[in-house]
């Protein structure tokens, strides 16, 4: 972990966020652009821990560049990953006195983190800010149960499917494009529970489907979207 001078959100590597102003805030911009000048920028390499479940939650962040990956970790050492956040989007904004999970950085990642007060100020003084972090948090509830819909209803092939549907809907990206996984296949597993033997073979599976291509461990292409959502919505 070490601190960053001044760093800009990415728009460049990794996924886009459809957080950072969504169309119905707007009018929120320019308080989002002030909340985020006032962050201190943390650099934190792959692996490493953001905060733990339990610790005093006197912070908010966002994502600067990378990935932050949010899990709980049971005693007999496995692992959850609840979500994935991308460059833009905030976490522990909606955190009580501790943090509710765990959060690490699951790549190189830049965070820029603000004290709950300030953030508390904030909203209360501009109403475009307290309303765009009120969408943000009904966005976050409907992410967790489409989440559980996946981890309770699907197959292995379908949640896999589902996975990179999310990938094609947060990156914008068509067929043929190039989409970077900065996660691990076992970040994958732990976010979908699965083995990890189970998403490599989901994965080698569709690509020789056609459906996606794999030139490198961290990077895709999408050949057949129209494909892949129906196979995520189980009609193929």
């Amino acid at each position: 972990m070490s601190l960053v001078e001044s760093v800009a959100p990415s728009t460049s590597r990794y996924w886009q966020s459809t957080a950072a102003t969504p169309a119905s805030n707007t009018d929120a911009t320019e308080d989002l652009a002030a909340l985020r000048r006032t962050g201190s920028k943390i650099r934190f390499s792959r692996g490493e821990t953001i905060f733990n479940e339990g610790d005093a939650a006197d912070y908010s962040y966002s994502v600067v560049s990378g990935v932050v990956r949010l899990c709980k970790h049971t005693a007999d050492g496995r692992r959850q990953i609840a979500q994935f956040l991308l460059p833009g989007d905030f976490f522990s904004f909606m955190d009580m006195d501790e943090h509710s999970f765990t959060a690490e950085a699951a790549d190189d990642t830049v965070v820029a983190c603000y004290p709950r007060r300030q953030i508390e100020r904030m909203t209360e003084e501009r109403p475009p800010l307290r309303r765009y972090f009120s969408s943000l948090l009904a966005r976050r509830v409907k992410d967790v149960q489409n989440h559980l819909v996946t981890l309770g209803r699907q197959t292995a092939k379908e949640k896999v499917a589902s996975f990179l549907v999310m990938l094609i809907e947060r990156t914008g990206a068509e067929d043929g494009s190039r989409i970077d996984l900065p996660m691990s296949r076992q970040d994958i597993a732990d976010f979908l529970g699965l083995t990890i033997e189970t998403v490599c073979r989901m994965l080698t599976s569709m690509k020789r489907s056609r459906l996606i291509d794999l030139p490198g461990t961290h990077e895709l292409i999408m050949r057949d979207s129209d494909r892949l959502y129906a196979l995520a919505e189980g009609d193929e």
